[in-house]
């Protein structure tokens, strides 16, 4: 979805819209924090509806998603001891994604930055 989101034209918006409720109706995950397929990865989906609709709502449930990780991320440290310093299963991955939740941005780290798409 995260990829999908920058496509020009509306014909994927419902798609979308749905793809990101059924994120939003799951929850987070009891996986982690990490970006790749744990709560702040799913919780760029959010921010990437919220890029394309400007609705409130998706930067809201992004947020969300946020508090419940820095539980996640808490709990793991109290648990093993220690960080994770990986890009996309550790600390450095969703401490991007809480700036994003900050200032509101989307930009998913290596493919919104090293694939540009022509549509921002």
């Amino acid at each position: 979805m995260i990829c999908l989101a920058d496509l020009p034209g509306q014909a994927l918006d419902d798609l979308l819209l749905k793809a990101g409720q059924a994120i939003w109706a799951a929850g987070p995950l009891r996986k982690g924090s990490n970006l790749c397929h744990g709560t702040g990865g799913k919780g760029h989906a959010f921010l990437q509806l919220w890029r394309r609709t400007q609705d409130p709502r998706w930067l809201q449930r992004a947020r969300a998603f946020a508090m419940h990780g820095i539980e996640q991320t808490a709990a793991e440290r109290r648990a093993v001891g220690y960080g994770h310093h990986s890009l996309w299963t550790g600390d450095p991955g969703f401490a991007i994604f809480l700036r994003a939740c900050i200032d509101g941005g989307a930009g998913f780290p290596t493919l919104d930055h090293f694939f540009e798409c022509e549509t921002r």
